[in-house]
């Protein structure tokens, strides 16, 4: 493998303009993609669940033919992955990271998310970058991972309001017992 910042570039190149919602057939271009790596001329058995990814999510699509353009780089025809893998992210990953971030040209557009989705991609299929060690490689993931950042968001927001709730019982005890306090006097 390269660098992170060779397929970074290979992001920034891709044609955005090719992408129209239900024109593109995913599973056709995933299967063309796949003979390289499988030897089999019909993959129609790792793209089953693919089908969906036809009709009209436009950042979907984005997603899966930005991941085609990656792996169309002749330095992948060196690697040994197991397809199986690349299609259990195809299948859950994906349309989380699609969902996450929209449009999909942020993913383009914004390096440290072009970062991102290649560093899933490569923690998808056991694979590292060169010049990098895994601890390296896991830290940097976490510290950019767009899902785990909105986990982190979501599970703050929940604990203010859990604080908020808590100061405005105490509050409340305190107003109720000065009020039984003054009663008494």
């Amino acid at each position: 493998m390269k660098e992170i910042r060779y397929y970074i570039k290979r992001i920034a190149e891709f044609p955005t303009f090719q992408i129209q919602p239900g024109k593109i057939d995913i599973a056709a271009l995933w299967n063309d993609t796949l003979i390289r790596f499988t030897n089999e001329i019909n993959n129609s058995k790792h793209l089953e669940h693919l089908k969906s990814a036809n009709h009209s999510d436009k950042n979907l699509q984005g997603l899966h033919t930005l991941i085609i353009h990656i792996l169309s780089d002749q330095e992948w025809e060196k690697e040994n992955f197991v397809p199986k893998k690349l299609i259990d992210f195809l299948n859950t990953k994906l349309p989380e990271l699609a969902s996450s971030v929209s449009p999909y040209t942020e993913w383009i557009h914004d390096n440290e998310r072009a970062e991102e989705l290649v560093r899933l991609l490569f923690a998808a299929l056991d694979l590292l970058p060169l010049k990098e060690d895994k601890k390296y490689f896991e830290d940097r993931l976490r510290s950019i991972d767009t899902i785990e950042r909105i986990k982190i968001l979501e599970e703050s927001k929940k604990a203010q309001e859990r604080a908020k709730e808590i100061l405005e019982r105490m509050k409340r005890a305190e107003e109720e017992e000065a009020a039984s306090k003054y009663n008494r006097e």
